[in-house]
């Protein structure tokens, strides 16, 4: 059974705290530095939970379920513009399919930005199939390194 995905509660604020350290550490945990890593998990639980539920209030979040436990997310800021924020899922749903679900309906085919960190070619490739082309941009985002821009510009509507 595929997980399933719906937006996130102010009840997921907790779990989605935990679970997003997680997710980083799988992520990046050969590409960022190891101590920056570990500096995130030092950040109280209460002051994580509390940044995820204003998150959930302000932003779109949707969280992928399976078996109970939050598998994956994606937040997108839709105001001025819209703008994948953060996409993520367990290692264990890598090249699952969950990241083009949870991509197809947080974006649901729009025209849209993301930032993504320089040295993640495996995530440029995953966004470059759907559709996204990187633009030339280039910010540093301390303590991590350099994240480059990617936009897919007209509606996209690939189906899976």
């Amino acid at each position: 059974m595929h997980p399933l995905i719906r937006p996130a509660t102010a009840a997921d604020a907790g779990e989605l705290s935990r679970v997003s350290l997680t997710m980083w550490d799988e992520a990046y945990g050969e590409m960022i530095d190891e101590e920056a890593l570990r500096r995130r998990h030092d950040e109280p639980a209460d002051s994580r939970a509390a940044r995820w539920a204003e998150r959930i209030a302000s932003e779109e979040v949707f969280i992928a379920v399976d078996n109970g436990a939050v598998v994956g997310f994606a937040r997108v800021a839709i105001a001025p513009k819209t703008e994948l924020l953060s996409l993520y899922t367990r290692q264990s749903h890598w090249r699952s399919g969950l990241g083009t679900r949870l991509l197809t309906e947080s974006l649901r085919g729009a025209t849209a930005e993301l930032w993504v960190f320089e040295g993640n070619a495996r995530a440029q490739r995953f966004y470059e199939h759907h559709g996204f082309r990187l633009d030339g941009q280039r910010r540093e985002d301390p303590p991590y390194g350099f994240e480059v821009h990617m936009i897919r510009s007209r509606t996209f509507d690939r189906t899976y």
